[in-house]
């Protein structure tokens, strides 16, 4: 095999490599990482040390940046602690650079065959998913020793000696070419490993290998360019922080580097004492170009965000029946995306109304249909739900637990559904009653509102306590509802004969919509078992 098939083979390795290792650790790693930022006190140093953790987790800025635009817009997370993960992130990553100083040539072999065997065999998760992300390690390594034996003869050839000749030209134009690496690669920390490789074997001299290395940085900012399309708010100033970072990275190590030029020891001084190994050297500088520039911003986060505020300002509040919570970028980490339907359904639930006859906030004709008993803000908000649920899904990646928690929620929708035909079908035969008896009505109705209130807080924030208390509210059996519904009879019974039948109706239309809603109170015990207890963790039937 010549020098040139085995750096195209190295490449196409690479690149496989870093799908995998990219895909598999966000598996991972997706749900503890949002799991321990939802439960930590967010004081800076912590925020910080999570996003170093995150970025080594996922070796991917912009994932995190996307996970926590999730977290943001679902309110599991603030912005001040946001902008701090998202900015120690970059430091995180670095870690991957390191694995192109590493020489396991003789082993390489058996670890990518043995990588590959295990994920093979192997089919549960997560064991597969570690056996996917090592097997991705694997082939960097080995791709970055086909890139290094094949850059080597390369470096005699006059195609390549004259490109060459071009990167050296200007290190602003060796700036250029890192940002095109890291654009194609879609991948800051595998563009520096590339040039790392290249530059050690003898490719890239090292005085253009820096100037590439900085350029990386700024890479990552055309993607998330498309990505973050369609954001607003707190979410698009989110992803403008990661930006602001990656420029002001690029600016400062290329002011460092031309500052070095002349004569003033500074970062390549400071690698060259730290390992005299050129590989070393390099991954050093790529993690000093993340470091120094997240400990230059994290004390001045507030004041640029201050001014991000400026440019883009918070978005309008979406209409009622269109999602807050629910978008894309959401689906990209399906235990947050579950948390955000938690969320949603809050809000459908909160679409729901009784008192005085209403459904929605609209009046409807005493002779219409179910159908029309739907407010179609109700109605838009619910398919939107549906819509996001199927989406999810249909991705790969969604664990047992997952899936189980998303049929849950599915279950859980298609009961609002019947909660809302019942609460419009009670809210209209009461609003057709004489007027005579809305004194004996009016409990029932306060009743379901309160109950319908309740179940909107609950179902979106999943606490404890107040599943439990909507759990014991919501009881046919339970001594608030036979009370109410003892002194309901008590009041029909007095009523002229010829109302008693459309008030026994009326009562019946109340018990069901108060079936349905324990029957909701106790799928939300089976969506947060560990924090409900009591028999109200059995499954409705």
């Amino acid at each position: 095999m010549d020098s040139l098939d085995s750096l195209v083979l190295g490449l196409g390795l690479f690149f496989l490599g870093l799908r995998l290792v990219g895909q598999n650790l966000r598996e991972l790693s997706g749900a503890g990482f949002r799991n321990v930022v939802k439960s930590a006190t967010h004081t800076p140093l912590l925020a910080a040390a999570l996003g170093v953790m995150s970025g080594m987790a996922t070796q991917s800025a912009t994932a995190v940046t996307f996970i926590l635009v999730s977290m943001l817009g679902g309110g599991l997370i603030k912005p001040p602690s946001a902008r701090l993960i998202v900015v120690w992130s970059n430091v995180g990553l670095t870690a991957l650079a390191f694995l192109a100083t590493v020489d396991i040539h003789p082993l390489v072999a058996y670890f990518v065959g043995g990588c590959g065997i295990a994920l093979g065999a192997i089919r549960a998760k997560p064991w597969s998913t570690v056996a996917g992300a090592l097997l991705g390690i694997g082939l960097l390594l080995f791709a970055l020793e086909n890139m290094g034996a094949g850059a080597a003869p390369l470096k005699d050839t006059p195609w390549f000696r004259q490109g060459l000749e071009v990167a050296q030209a200007s290190p602003w134009l060796a700036f250029a070419f890192g940002i095109g690496a890291a654009v194609l690669l879609q991948s800051n920390s595998g563009a520096a490993m590339l040039v790392i490789t290249l530059s050690v074997a003898g490719a890239i001299p090292a005085n253009d290998a820096l100037p590439m290395i900085y350029g990386t940085n700024m890479g990552a900012i055309v993607l998330r360019g498309f990505l973050a399309m369609g954001l607003k708010g707190d979410a698009v100033r989110l992803v403008r922080t990661e930006d602001l970072f990656c420029l002001v990275s690029g600016a400062l190590m290329m002011a460092l580097f031309v500052a070095e030029g002349f004569g003033v020891p500074l970062v390549n001084a400071l690698c060259a004492y730290v390992t005299p190994a050129l590989s070393g050297q390099l991954a050093f500088a790529f993690l000093l170009s993340n470091l120094l520039p997240a400990l230059l911003l994290s004390p001045l986060l507030p004041l640029c965000a201050r001014g991000l505020d400026r440019f883009w300002r918070p978005g309008p509040v979406p209409p009622s029946g269109e999602p807050a919570f629910l978008s894309g970028h959401a689906l990209e980490d399906a235990p947050t995306a579950l948390d955000l339907l938690d969320k949603e359904m809050g809000r459908l639930l909160g679409l729901l109304h009784v008192s005085s006859g209403r459904t929605g906030d609209r009046d409807v004709p005493a002779d219409a249909d179910i159908e029309a008993l739907l407010a179609p803000e109700f109605v838009q908000l619910a398919s939107a739900i549906e819509s996001f649920c199927v989406k999810l899904a249909l991705r790969d990646g969604l664990g047992p637990e997952e899936t189980s928690r998303l049929q849950l929620l599915r279950a859980a929708l298609s009961i609002v559904r019947h909660i809302a035909e019942a609460t419009g079908e009670f809210a209209l035969h009461a609003r057709v009653l004489p007027a005579a008896n809305a004194a004996l009505v009016e409990p029932l109705q306060v009743r379901l509102e309160a109950l319908l209130a309740d179940a909107a807080v609950v179902t979106a924030s999943l606490d404890a306590s107040g599943i439990g208390d909507f759990y014991a509210q919501s009881r046919r059996h339970g001594q608030p509802i036979i009370a109410l519904r003892q002194a309901f009879a008590e009041g029909a019974a007095a009523a002229p004969v010829e109302q008693r039948l459309a008030l026994g109706a009326l009562d019946s239309e109340f018990e069901i919509c108060v079936w349905l809603l324990h029957r909701l109170a106790k799928l939300l015990t089976r969506l947060n078992p560990a924090k409900s207890g009591g028999d109200a963790g059995a499954a409705p039937s």
